[in-house]
């Protein structure tokens, strides 16, 4: 994330702690917009990261369109029911689940409440998907094909690292996406790969980047929230210089010598669409969010200009519809 960006981010959160009602825009009342959209999320809107950046896109569907928009933080998916029938009870006739933990109670209201609009995220097309669903599928291997181009380019030891959370279909393909990368941009490269099993586990995280460390891992791609800030650790103890990316936010702050690039995460791109096409009476539908479209590369430090410019060409490459292949069952390096 820029610092522009950065301060957008810390402005829509002060903005919320000043609103009468959680979400609702200031300045407008609660009966006020001819359409209301609910959010559900999984966790806090003040982790800077997967939650932030889908209660900004939140709020930017609220300032370009004429909708009452709220939400609820911090929902477990055994609470994801309860919640949504509370705001499907108060007239709120879209309702947004961000994060991919939530299809089958999707599928379930969406049968009940034909005159409800929901919105599902996912890593692609759903089976058996509503006539009242839209889906919004994040597609972050495409983005974590530039983000090993970096490392490919960038690395003095030969050897990358990729820490993942949960093993899911998302964290598999981004791997292997990683792997081709180094495959055509650095044939050299070795890819040093561990799955943690948790997203925010800073310290399990941690001691999963010195491991990868110490097996010469100079070059450390990330794909995990909170669970970062251990990597960051681990990279500056390092007793040889070690970069690494972070995703969804930049994050640079946090390890300014060791920062390389981020994949940045923008919401409001997919959302804003969906939203108008709803609103346009458009009921079920499919996006997908990838380079281009909701994904961006942030600024890259610390690599050499050669470096930094060729994995920019690589993220246009992309953009413009580079095939990169979508594995999701296995992990292709050894």
């Amino acid at each position: 994330m820029t610092r522009e960006s950065r301060f957008t981010v810390v402005a829509a959160l002060a903005a919320v702690l000043a609103m009468g009602t959680p979400g609702l825009p200031p300045g407008r009342t609660a009966d006020a917009a001819a359409r209301k959209m609910a959010m559900i999320l999984p966790g806090s809107i003040q982790d800077a990261d997967f939650n932030t950046v889908g209660y900004v896109a939140l709020q930017d569907v609220a300032r370009s369109y004429d909708v009452q928009v709220a939400y609820s933080e911090s929902v477990a998916v055994v609470d994801a029911e309860r919640v949504s029938r509370e705001y499907i009870a108060a007239g709120y006739d879209v309702i947004a689940y961000h994060g991919g933990q939530f299809p089958t109670i999707m599928r379930k209201l969406a049968a009940q409440f034909p005159n409800v609009v929901f919105i599902a995220e996912a890593s692609g097309p759903l089976p058996d998907t509503p006539p009242n669903a839209w889906v919004l599928a994040r597609k972050w291997h495409h983005g974590y094909y530039a983000l090993g181009a970096l490392g490919a380019l960038a690395t003095r030891t030969n050897k990358i690292g990729f820490v993942g959370g949960v093993r899911i279909p998302d964290v598999i393909a981004s791997t292997n996406a990683v792997y081709q990368a180094l495959k055509d941009h650095n044939p050299q490269a070795q890819l040093v790969w561990n799955h943690t099993g948790d997203f925010n586990d800073g310290v399990k995280n941690r001691q999963t980047a010195e491991a990868q460390i110490a097996a010469g891992a100079d070059f450390i791609i990330t794909f995990v929230n909170l669970g970062v800030y251990g990597v960051a650790e681990a990279a500056k103890a390092a007793p040889k210089t070690v970069l690494l990316t972070t995703f969804m936010t930049e994050k640079w702050d946090v390890a300014p010598k060791n920062f390389a690039g981020s994949l940045l995460a923008n919401f409001s791109t997919p959302y804003k669409h969906i939203v108008d096409r709803i609103l346009k009476g458009e009921r079920t539908g499919y996006y997908e969010m990838r380079p281009g479209t909701g994904m961006e590369l942030s600024e890259l430090r610390n690599v050499s200009p050669d470096a930094a410019a060729r994995a920019r060409a690589v993220f246009k490459d992309v953009v413009a519809g580079k095939p990169i292949p979508e594995i999701t069952d296995r992990v292709l390096a050894p």
